[in-house]
């Protein structure tokens, strides 16, 4: 019998495979001896894309304030049951939205699921919630935790629905690893698993169950035979039967089917139609509009797709959606040297008209402009002198504070080193030669001295800047925040890359030095931390060096 979670949750399973689904990356997209079309009527389509992106922050505005409306619901006196629903609602909107929140929501589902409901709807919750959460890792490349999630599973003691959706989180994560492994062997045998959930997912579907059509059109695409699917998404996408992004979705497969017919001119309006969806939504997580971007640029539109790929690299990195970022990554370098090389022209082209005209006008603009710019040295000049003050007394201070703290360090340091010498010259009494050795290759002593380092560091800055993790969070959305420092009060490394930051050390490579981690964590760090910034990634930074100075 199925229980009361199963019935009441039944419809949104159904939607998290559907979505989930589509997800998975295309195929090499090739002609199969299809006819080719004539060019359809595109430009009214890429103009109403055009205005849903100028559109954007209205869409947003609006999630955000659903999804402001939805935690409202979340009070202290709210059951565990109702506070799940909560959480699963939040999870939903954040599934292509901002994988990171996404998790952190599920993650939510299953405190609350351990400790609710039946027998049967707390385990139902559980899985549902570990499902969640395999389902994100998958997409954003962490595949060992997705897989441990998954393994540890039974399919078949679970009510259909999310039977279903195991199978579909296994397709998709066996999908992903085999388009990022570089190895033929481990490649062929992760698409062969990959092929046996699909399959048996297709199996378990009705005939009358959209879905269906999903699977299928995924199976055909991998055997080449777009041309069987196209006018069955054709017809299905024209239907009253999708919403808006169940719409996007068949658009994107058609696009898919008709790349593979050689009819490029039709694929250019099915994925503006699906990226204009998409942005309704509005996700974050898609592929319609980058892969536009692509065509476009092969068809010589190079600003829209410069704009494009701009608005797709900025929303993967919102929503940190790593498989994404990477295929953007691989045509971004292209097409944006190819947008310069024209502006380049143009402004070439302008600078030589602005040259004739400023000529005709030049004794008077000689005039104007001298008064004009000895106003602006003045005020610049002074602006600065201020600044350069107001950072010489911070600098002041600070470097006051850290001789003594240094004085102290270096003295511990010469101490360490004699009682480390003294320790070397006992061995080789002791020992000889080969216990000497054994106590150099031992990293004992450093590993002790750079724990001593950092929680001198810690406690240095600390005193420097006393609530410098509060005045952090308020710079980071809700969700985003430090909870904690680290073991016993310190600090812990995200926290020791803003306080480096907030030193002046911005160079990734000079902290992760410091720090004694490889660049690209440094990078991932820092990449992160603006993400999650409230009022927006391009000043964050210089937000956290302004966190206690003088003004």
């Amino acid at each position: 019998m199925m229980s009361d979670w199963t019935k009441d949750t039944e419809g949104r399973v159904i939607i998290k495979v559907f979505t989930a689904f589509w997800l998975i990356a295309a195929v090499g997209f090739l002609p199969h001896g299809c006819s080719k079309t004539e060019s359809g009527d595109n430009k009214r389509m890429l103009e109403a894309l055009d205005r849903t992106i100028a559109e954007r922050d209205i869409y947003e505005r609006i999630k955000l304030k659903r999804i402001d409306s939805i935690k409202a619901g979340i009070r202290s006196d709210a059951t565990d049951s109702l506070k799940y629903e909560i959480y699963d609602r939040l999870f939903d909107e954040y599934y292509q939205y901002d994988i990171d929140s996404a998790i952190f929501y599920a993650r939510k589902k299953l405190s609350v699921a351990q400790k609710s409901g039946s027998e049967q709807t707390r385990n139902e919750r559980i899985i549902d919630a570990e499902m969640d959460i395999a389902d994100r890792y998958a997409l954003s490349g962490m595949y060992l935790e997705a897989s441990d999630i998954m393994h540890e599973m039974n399919p078949e003691s679970m009510p259909r629905q999310l039977k279903l959706r195991y199978l579909q989180i296994c397709n998709n994560l066996y999908g992903n690893m085999a388009r990022m492994s570089d190895d033929p062997l481990v490649k062929a045998d992760y698409i062969r698993k990959r092929d046996s959930f699909r399959n048996e997912l297709y199996m378990s579907l009705s005939d009358d169950d959209l879905f269906k059509l999903y699977v299928w059109s995924d199976i055909e695409i991998d055997k080449g035979n777009a041309a069987v699917i196209l006018d069955s998404l054709l017809a299905v996408r024209s239907s009253d039967r999708l919403d808006v992004h169940e719409r996007a979705i068949v658009s994107y497969i058609a696009s898919i089917a008709s790349r593979m017919c050689g009819r490029n001119s039709e694929a250019i309006g099915l994925l503006a139609e699906s990226a204009a969806d998409d942005l309704r939504t509005p996700v974050n997580e898609y592929k319609s509009l980058y892969e536009l971007a692509e065509l476009l640029y092969r068809e010589g539109d190079i600003n829209r797709a410069y704009r494009y790929v701009n608005q797709s690299i900025k929303d993967a990195l919102a929503a940190n959606a790593s498989i994404n970022v990477q295929a953007i990554n691989s045509m971004l370098p292209l097409i944006t040297e190819t947008y310069d090389i024209r502006m380049h022209d143009r402004r070439t082209q302008l600078y030589i008209i602005l040259f004739v005209i400023s000529s005709l006008l030049l004794a008077l603009v000689i005039a104007v402009q001298y008064m004009i710019r000895s106003h602006r040295k003045v005020a610049v000049a002074n602006a600065r002198l201020k600044e350069y003050v107001n950072l010489l007394q911070e600098s002041n201070d600070i470097k006051e504070q850290y001789l003594g703290i240094y004085l102290d360090m270096c003295s511990d340091y010469i101490a360490g080193l004699e009682r480390y010498r003294s320790k070397l010259r006992r061995s080789a009494k002791e020992g000889g030669f080969g216990e000497v050795m054994e106590n150099l290759k031992s990293s004992e002593f450093i590993d002790k001295e750079l724990e001593g380092f950092y929680v001198r560091f810690d406690e240095s800055f600390l005193a420097l800047f006393p609530d410098f993790v509060e005045r952090l969070n308020t710079l980071l959305q809700e969700d985003k925040r430090f909870e904690a420092r680290g073991k016993n009060g310190m600090l812990t490394t995200e926290l020791r890359v803003a306080a480096l930051i907030r030193l002046g050390v911005t160079d990734s490579t000079k902290i992760a030095h410091f720090l004694r981690r490889s660049v690209s964590t440094i990078y991932n760090y820092r990449v992160k931390m603006r993400n999650s910034a409230v009022s927006g990634r391009e000043d964050f930074e210089k937000q956290i060096m302004s966190i206690g100075r003088l003004s």
